[in-house]
């Protein structure tokens, strides 16, 4: 072998020694368990369903960018963000919106399905809502992706938060919100808490259990 090649294959020795470790966003699947579209209602302080008790469920494996399994990585590094960053979903802090059940273990794998998603959900008013309509996957900041075309995973599932107003904080000012869009008032589905296209008597239950001095909140 000529000393270029030995000097090529040092390089590349290195460079997979130096990446061995690093996540490869496009190298992770993730499994869905459940029926998409899926409709999910939450509140900052996380007092909802889990996503098991809503129907639905992750499964990760996580490798690097050799292609080995990657243990240990610890359960709060994992979380879910919106699909569409202008319908600015509001996180209670990464990891603390969500996490996976577990560390990762020796094959890489974790599942996310006893979480509660912990989040807020701007919506501005008027008749149309700019709500979740699908979720992405997080592994230590990268966005995981699907194997093969590398485009962002999004899963869908409407995301409808009783924080109206994005700020951690069920108080107030989602309320005098909520209350634009209760019959009479022109329908926003940002304020339809189970999806059924209307707002009515059962979505004022969800919110007002959410509601009150000093509001559920991160």
């Amino acid at each position: 072998m000529s000393k270029v090649l030995l000097f090529a294959a040092s390089l590349l020795l290195v460079a997979g020694i130096a990446t061995a470790g690093i996540i490869n966003p496009c190298g992770a699947p993730v499994v869905y368990t459940g029926v998409q579209p899926e409709c999910y209602f939450s509140c900052p302080q996380g007092d909802t369903q889990s996503f098991l008790s809503n129907g639905f469920w992750f499964a990760f494996t996580i490798k690097d960018v050799v292609g080995n399994p990657i243990p240990n990585i610890p359960a709060t590094d994992f979380y879910m963000i919106d699909c569409d960053p202008a319908a600015d979903m509001v996180l209670c802090g990464g990891g603390a919106a969500c996490a996976a059940d577990s560390a990762t273990n020796q094959a890489g794998k974790t599942t996310m399905s006893q979480t509660a998603l912990r989040v807020g959900n701007p919506a501005p008013v008027g008749p149309v809502g700019r709500c979740v309509t699908g979720l992405s996957p997080v592994c230590q900041g990268f966005v995981l992706q699907q194997p093969g075309p590398c485009t962002n995973y999004c899963f869908q599932i409407k995301v409808r938060s009783a924080d109206l107003t994005g700020d951690l904080l069920v108080d107030l000012s989602d309320l005098a919100l909520f209350s634009t869009w209760f019959p009479p008032n022109l329908y926003n589905t940002c304020g339809d808490f189970d999806c059924d296209n209307d707002v009515d008597l059962s979505d004022l239950a969800r919110f007002a259990f959410h509601f009150g001095p000093p509001g559920h909140k991160c």
